[in-house]
């Protein structure tokens, strides 16, 4: 293997070993300001997921599904169902409605799917 294409197999690998430690660390974050969330700690929670996506805009990593429906767009703070959020389902024929209602701000985030 030339030493330029082995080179360029190491920044690859590199790269993907610091997105993969970075989606570990935010899904951490957000385990864990979920948990502050429950105490009724909101401000700690919310510097909890800052942090978080200090890290997804630092190193341009995608966020790992659980936080992309799981974090007020609007407040940043976790939407943890009956403690910081409302959640509704509304059946609309083939599709789904998802209403998620953030009670700390009331930013209502909706998202739709189709049934399974």
């Amino acid at each position: 293997m030339p030493r330029e294409q082995h080179r360029q197999r190491r920044k690859i690998d590199a790269r993907r070993l610091a997105i993969d430690i970075a989606r570990q660390a935010m899904l951490q974050l957000y385990r864990l300001s979920v948990e502050r969330a429950r105490r009724g700690d909101y401000e700690t929670a919310r510097r909890l997921i800052e942090h978080a996506l200090e890290i997804h805009r630092r190193l341009r990593v995608r966020k790992p599904i659980p936080l992309r429906r799981a974090i007020c767009p609007n407040c940043h703070a976790p939407l943890v169902p009956g403690v910081t959020a409302r959640v509704r389902l509304r059946s609309r024929g083939k599709h789904i409605r998802i209403t998620t209602t953030c009670l700390l701000c009331g930013y209502m985030l909706r998202i739709e799917e189709r049934k399974s």
